[in-house]
């Protein structure tokens, strides 16, 4: 890739031997003086089309003025117009291309891939098998190349380069490309590696960039299908409320336990929290085992909750580790309730909340 500090230097520099100043050098090149000294501290870089006045001004010529190579002779040909044949005479591989892609407009960078894709196929079909016995690996489109070209590329051509590259590289090696591809072809390619095997936590390093709809649409055919709140607890974080909700419901109705909830409690919402633990009990779970989501749950579900399972007649014993989480008035009613029974273990227990 270009160095645009060192493009700034040859252009400081260039501009000195012409003894020219900044201010002069812009008003030749029609652009505020602003712009040459960002030029040439490296800040940014000059417009393709303003390269050719600038070396002359400047009285080199552009391959010169960028520091020669492939990617300059690159540039070249896009100023000359002739980039599509240049490409495929000259077979530029996709790390070229990512040289010259900074200066380039994103129609130019694409149709430049493009070129390099159609010849590319154009050998392998002249030459079947040349691509695994002797191509060098830079022509081929990777994940490696892929990215370092991908801020310059046209959106809908990226898209299309990810969705044939994802089924080789599993989705979570595609995490470095997600920023930059449409909502809608992640989402695809996410459902789509999810139904081919491909796991919660890979799915976890692109959930940033999913649509929270396509998500919640994911998270709840994998617990249909098997999948475990423990699994799910990577992708937590980035899905909404409302479907995560749904997603806990169906995972308590299949079997999973208030332990197991633990593992996405945090991200629930709180209401949704308290009637998953309040349907457990009431449909003869142990009330121990809401210890496991107390922190999150609110005080009021925690005192209904431990009212609903004495009623049941579990002891007073088995709720201890809530205790901590109970609000006073429904410790001094435990109290009350202990003293009934002579329960000195449990009054032991309570007093220390109180």
């Amino acid at each position: 890739m270009f160095d645009a500090v060192e493009i700034g230097r040859r252009i400081s520099r260039l501009r000195k031997e012409k003894d020219m100043t900044q201010p002069a050098l812009a008003d030749v090149m029609g652009v505020s003086f602003q712009a040459v000294s960002n030029w040439e501290r490296g800040a940014s870089m000059p417009d393709i089309g303003k390269l050719p006045e600038l070396a002359q001004a400047l009285g080199v010529s552009v391959d010169e003025l960028l520091g020669g190579g492939r990617g300059g002779d690159l540039i070249r040909s896009v100023i000359d117009g002739n980039e599509e044949a240049f490409v495929k005479n000259e077979r530029i591989t996709l790390s070229e291309a990512g040289e010259a892609a900074p200066l380039l407009k994103p129609k130019q960078v694409t149709r430049i891939v493009k070129a390099i894709e159609e010849e590319k196929e154009q050998r392998a079909n002249e030459m079947p098998g040349a691509e695994q016995s002797g191509a060098n690996p830079e022509d081929g489109m990777n994940l490696e190349s892929l990215v370092s070209i991908a801020p310059f590329l046209d959106d809908d051509y990226l898209d299309e380069l990810a969705a044939r590259l994802a089924p080789d590289i599993g989705i979570g090696k595609l995490a470095a490309l997600a920023p930059f591809l449409s909502e809608k072809t992640l989402g695809k390619l996410a459902k789509a590696a999810v139904k081919n095997g491909g796991t919660l936590d890979e799915l976890a390093a692109i959930a940033p960039f999913l649509d929270e709809d396509d998500l919640g649409d994911i998270a709840l055919t994998v617990m249909q299908n098997g999948g475990t709140l423990g699994e799910l607890a990577a992708i937590a974080p980035f899905l909404d409320e409302e479907d995560l909700g749904k997603v806990a419901h169906e995972a308590i109705k299949n079997g999973s336990t208030l332990a197991e909830l633990a593992a996405i409690a945090p991200f629930l919402d709180e209401d949704d929290l308290g009637k998953i633990a309040l349907a457990c009990v009431e449909g003869g779970g142990s009330v121990s085992q809401v210890a496991a989501i107390a922190p999150f749950l609110e005080e009021h579900d925690l005192d209904q909750i431990v009212s609903s399972v004495l009623k049941q007649g579990q002891k007073l014993s088995d709720a201890s580790a809530l205790f901590p989480f109970l609000s006073h008035e429904t410790l001094r009613k435990l109290v009350e309730d202990a003293l009934k029974k002579n329960d000195t273990v449990s009054l032991s227990k309570i007093s220390k909340f109180l």
